[in-house]
């Protein structure tokens, strides 16, 4: 089948749907009931406000979809629009009171294809049979009635489809309506009505990991080409149409630097521009290989100019030897920039048995957008607390009052490398100061700083565990030990996690190289002058800005800059698992090492001062586990073996922006070498690459003329952006990042 119309469609959405097109449905129908039943539990408002909402939204269809599933957005009138910022401020607006977030997190994906819906409702009933509490039984009612509302939609869907002649698409509706599903085509379009959902009308920024598809999936796909039912030809065009509807409920624009000036926002579109990953090969709970011809496959339908859903590979060192056909299909779509990028199986999994992590539970991690782990359907991220737990559903006024502190990145406002500013200013009058007094120092306060934010996680914890059936998400619905135990994910889950970062890692790493090079080791200047111009922001001390600029940092792979990464990251890390030991242990509670930053290098380092590595003021930091721009001068190959240092059982996640030149891989023998350099980063204990193939002269030229640019397509951190949609800001830091 020609999948041409369902291709160019998305692609349509995605680069000329208007910035101010808004879910109008979504918000009208919200808005006409946002102040019913606010005297009920939050459990039955959700459920209400859901079943309300699919019992009304329309069911769009087009002649060649083979997956069902769309959502209607437009640009509102101006009677509409001033609705829409009345019903923003609104003190009833659902999002205060109802449609919590569910999202940065998976649903048990497997159990909804094996049971489907009537079996997932049938285990809702029987555990409401098991619980005799008020609350759990309210909790419980409002799960069943969600499972009967997305029911009563895909049959409503179905009849408009049997309605269009689509009788297939109908079939396959009533049939995961109504039962669990018994083929491939049934079960992506269950997966994707699911997904609809979800990140249409509920979760604004769902940021949903789509699960390891390839595994979910691969019994129905072998047994329907065995029964020739389907062909693997048709099973991809499938595959195609749902990554095609991933991009149709996309907005416009970028969601951590971007605004309501440039972007469509998540109050317009839930999904505007969050980031859904889907999982492929890794291995299977035996620690076996667990790719198979449905890895192939999905990954063949990677279409490179999308931006979802994000494709995270599981690398396992010998993948390219082991599947070559899969690896050759991999590094193309990566040389055209496809939303796309490699972890390391082997790094992630290390790192969680290091930390106390049993391996039964290891085998179901993930990662979600932007780059951030969790274990999967066992865990639930702290940072949702805020979002929805602790504001009047979990907490009287008085444990609100006592829980509202400011999100903890970094002990200092400025980031790490601000920090190891003040250190020196500390330590400057400190006799026979060594290099080894500023590293005690640094890990000393990333210690403390690590006390107290897991003595506030454990409290807040312990404060949501009082009241465990008060709160119902979707996500809820799709996790069965949210259901069989009556409670909330965000309180009961087996596992609470929250990121401990080393943001801008590269910047504050380079501090200290520069530092031992210029003041210790070669004693060209001294520690006061080092300050003294750093404090001037450099005006007036040319010299030692060129001394500091002048040493080869991380990125650079001598023996020197190499050694300051391994033990700055190391101890780091180290220090962050054992802080974290005792919580495990006690609450199920840790911090997960990583070396994220998203968009952070970029706010943070406009708002600060000049840093000892020659940064000047109110510029960027490095962002993510990449080296500063401008640092890697001995080419990629040096960076990728100066990464290496970062500890292969230390870290969890840590986004590579790999920005390769594609003159330098050029046809046939070009692929292969850029497949053979991304191999060996791997079998060597790299833990993650997503790669940019756009040009630097394209992206200038797309400033000045971006209509002519509209599909220029860029990594940003864990996701991908269309560069004309990005706010300027963020477009000269990619252009740096590339030269």
């Amino acid at each position: 089948m020609d999948m041409t119309l369902h291709v160019d469609e998305a692609k349509r959405a995605l680069t000329q749907k208007p910035m101010l097109a808004t879910s109008v449905e979504r918000v009208m129908i919200l808005d006409e009931i946002k102040s019913d039943r606010l005297d009920q539990p939050q459990p039955r408002r959700f459920a209400y406000v859901l079943s309300t909402l699919l019992s009304r939204v329309s069911t769009p269809l087009q002649p060649y979809d083979l997956i069902a599933g769309r959502c209607v957005d437009r640009v509102l009138s101006p009677d509409e629009e001033a609705r829409f910022q009345a019903f923003l401020k609104h003190p009833d607006h659902p999002k205060r009171h109802s449609l919590f977030s569910s999202g940065h997190c998976s649903f048990d994906w497997e159990d909804l294809v094996r049971f489907g819906l009537p079996g997932l409702r049938a285990r809702a009933m029987e555990s409401l049979a098991a619980h005799s509490d008020p609350e759990q039984r309210v909790f419980l009612e409002s799960v069943i009635e969600i499972y009967d509302a997305l029911s009563r939609f895909m049959l409503r869907y179905a009849d408009a489809a049997d309605a269009q002649g689509m009788g297939e698409v109908a079939a396959r509706l009533q049939k995961a309506a109504t039962a669990a599903p018994d083929d491939f085509a049934t079960a992506l379009q269950l997966l994707w009505i699911v997904t609809l959902v979800d990140c249409a009308y509920v979760t604004a920024n769902p940021t949903l990991t789509l699960g390891r598809l390839d595994q979910i999936l691969y019994p129905l796909y072998c047994a329907d080409l065995k029964a020739g039912r389907l062909t693997r030809e048709q099973a991809g065009d499938l595959i195609t149409d749902y990554y095609c509807k991933h991009n149709l409920i996309m907005g416009r624009g970028e969601h951590q630097v971007g605004d309501s000036s440039n972007s469509t926002t998540f109050d317009r579109i839930c999904n505007f521009d969050a980031p859904q990953y889907l999982l492929l090969a890794g291995v299977d709970e035996n620690g076996t290989d667990a790719v198979n011809d449905l890895t192939l496959l999905l990954a063949e339908r990677i279409v490179p100019s999308f931006k979802n859903p994000v494709v995270v590979v599981r690398y396992t060192p010998g993948l390219d030897q082991r599947h070559p056909k899969l690896w050759k299909v991999l590094t193309e779509k990566s040389l055209q920039s496809a939303s796309l990028m490699y972890y390391n199986d082997d790094n992630v999994r290390r790192t969680y048995g290091r930390m106390g992590i049993p391996e039964q539970d290891i085998h179901g991690y993930i990662h979600f957008g932007c780059n951030w782990p969790g274990l999967g359907t066992n865990s639930s991220w702290m940072l949702l607390g805020p979002n929805s737990a602790k504001y009047g559903t979990f907490t009287s006024p008085e444990e609100e009052k006592e829980l509202q502190v400011p999100y903890m990145r970094y002990s200092k406002k400025g980031g790490w490398p601000m920090q190891v500013s003040d250190i020196l200013h500390e330590l400057a009058d400190k006799k026979d100061l060594t290099i080894d007094d500023v590293y005690d120092r640094f890990f000393q306060l990333w210690g403390e700083f690590l006390d107290r934010k897991l003595e506030h996680l454990a409290h807040e914890l312990e404060v949501r565990r009082r009241r465990p059936a008060k709160l119902l998400t979707l996500t809820d619905c799709f996790n069965r030990a949210s259901v069989q135990n009556a409670v909330c994910h965000s309180a009961g889950a087996k596992y609470h996690f929250e990121f401990q970062s080393f943001y801008m890692f590269g910047s504050t790493v380079d501090c200290f190289i520069v530092l031992d090079q210029l003041v210790f080791l070669q004693k060209k200047i001294t520690l006061g002058q080092l300050l003294e111009a750093t404090d001037a922001n450099f005006e007036g001390y040319p010299h030692i800005l060129a001394l500091c600029r002048g040493v080869e940092k991380y990125g650079s792979d001598t023996p020197h800059s190499n050694a300051h990464v391994k033990r700055l990251s190391e101890g780091a890390m180290a220090i962050t698992i054992q802080k974290s030991k005792p919580y495990l242990e006690k609450y199920g509670l840790y911090l997960a090492p990583c070396l994220q930053s998203d968009t952070w290098h970029l706010k943070i380092g406009m708002q600060v001062g000049a840093t000892v590595n020659g940064r000047l003021a109110n510029t960027s930091f490095s962002q993510n586990s990449r080296p500063a721009n401008g640092s890697c001068i001995h080419g990629t190959t040096a960076m990728l073996n100066a990464m290496l240092q970062l500890p292969s059982d230390g870290v969890l996640s840590g986004a590579l922006n790999l920005d390769i030149d594609l003159k330098q891989f050029r046809g046939e023998e070009g692929h292969a070498v850029f497949a053979a350099m991304l191999a060996t980063y791997f079998n060597r204990g790299g833990l993650h690459a997503q790669v940019t193939t756009a040009r630097v002269e394209d992206m200038i030229d797309a400033q000045k003329n971006p209509q002519d640019h509209r599909d220029l397509l860029v990594r940003v951190t864990g996701y991908s952006g269309i560069f004309v949609d990005i706010c300027k800001d963020l477009q000269d830091d990619i252009i740096e990042r590339l030269k």
